[in-house]
């Protein structure tokens, strides 16, 4: 990186096309931060998101990367640290649900979700995590679910990689510290999303009768915080997961 170049504020982003990662661009973006997000197969949807962020003066900008792909990451990471130096911020929060009850569940469906929710993860924070010790600044947050806590049926290997993101935040949290990079978690609860759009308007209603909000979240609510956790008003912060899901597991 050009030691004469201004220096600005960049956030990573995985997963950043659609539903929470899309609104995770857009706050980051709004917070004043250059954008880059990842994205996996839809290239209209990343020019559209990039071109949406140009519209309101901001800079996004997408890759299109495998995120379980170890040495598609490390790739990236190389390209990317060169060009803009440290992150200030890495927000992992690509993830797939591969559903179906233990006793049927294949042995790729298992393999599917680890690799895309967990090893993702380990991939990603590992291949920045180096520049930002050097920094001497940074954040790390994973994007795990009420599902670490709360069990759900058919989704035994999502909540696994969901339960060990947490654990891998704690202990991460530890490790670099000293450094000045904080690590925390994210635990979203049901969110209005594109995915919600597909389920019946009874369902949506049995399942927002057993939250004490009675509602789902919005997309809005959780990147609001990530943003918080992001800012030196939360430099004290580290270690923790935060849950947002109006109550359901309280």
């Amino acid at each position: 990186m050009d030691s004469n170049a201004v220096k600005i504020q960049w956030v990573l982003v995985t997963g950043g096309t659609r539903g929470i990662g899309r609104g995770l661009v857009a706050a980051f973006c709004a917070a004043g931060y250059d954008v880059v997000f990842t994205y996996q197969r839809s290239h209209e949807a990343a020019a559209e998101l990039v071109c949406e962020m140009a519209d309101i003066g901001a800079h996004a900008t997408g890759h299109c990367c495998d995120s379980a792909d170890e040495e598609a990451v490390n790739a990236l990471a190389r390209g990317l640290l060169v060009e803009r130096g440290a992150p200030h911020a890495v927000v992992n929060n690509v993830g797939i649900t591969r559903d179906a009850v233990l006793m049927r569940m294949s042995s790729e469906q298992w393999t599917d979700v680890v690799n895309a929710n967990l090893n993702a993860s380990f991939y990603v924070t590992r291949a920045f995590a180096h520049a930002m010790v050097e920094e001497g600044d940074g954040v790390i947050l994973q994007m795990s679910s009420v599902s670490g806590f709360k069990g759900n049926v058919g989704q035994t290997n999502y909540s696994a990689t969901k339960a060990a993101m947490i654990g891998m935040t704690r202990s991460l949290a530890l490790e670099l510290g000293r450094f000045n990079v904080r690590v925390n978690a994210i635990a979203p609860g049901f969110i209005t999303t594109e995915m919600t759009a597909d389920i019946p308007e009874a369902k949506l209603k049995s399942l927002g009768a057993g939250i004490p909000l009675r509602r789902f979240g919005t997309v809005r609510e959780v990147a609001s915080l990530a943003t918080y956790l992001a800012s030196s008003d939360a430099a004290y912060i580290t270690g923790q997961t935060f849950v947002v899901d109006g109550g359901l597991t309280a």
